[in-house]
């Protein structure tokens, strides 16, 4: 069984990119890794790959659909943070993370209205 997440970015202009990523989507495993390993420069790295089935501590250890795989490129772009998480939650995903263009972790929970800092989540569930 996999949990489905997208991670995403905010641009300067505050347009989002964002990736699917099919494995392991929760805020221990995604979430704690995006949240200890991915800053922004690394995280536009990792978008640059497109969709993923895995997330990793770095790109190398990322299982890209294109780049491992050989399918197509997919990533998908939204206006800004609000379309995100009001639209964000497609294929099937539970997990919305996305860095802020201030450098800060946002989590949302397909089952909750609410966005989130990750950081505080993470704390609150000891991960």
């Amino acid at each position: 069984m996999s949990t489905r997440a997208r991670i995403a970015i905010e641009n300067q202009d505050e347009t989002v990119d964002s990736i699917y990523c099919h494995f392991d989507g929760y805020v221990d495993s995604v979430g704690k890794t995006l949240f200890e390993h991915y800053d922004q420069e690394k995280l536009e790295k990792l978008l640059e790959l497109g969709d993923i089935s895995s997330l990793g501590e770095s790109t190398i250890d990322t299982v890209a659909y294109c780049r491992d795989r050989g399918e197509d490129l997919h990533f998908k772009s939204f206006k800004n943070i609000e379309e995100l998480f009001e639209d964000g939650f497609d294929s099937g995903v539970e997990y919305v993370y996305c860095l802020t263009r201030h450098g800060i972790w946002l989590v949302g929970r397909v089952e909750s209205p609410m966005v989130n800092y990750l950081a505080e989540i993470l704390e609150e569930e000891g991960a």
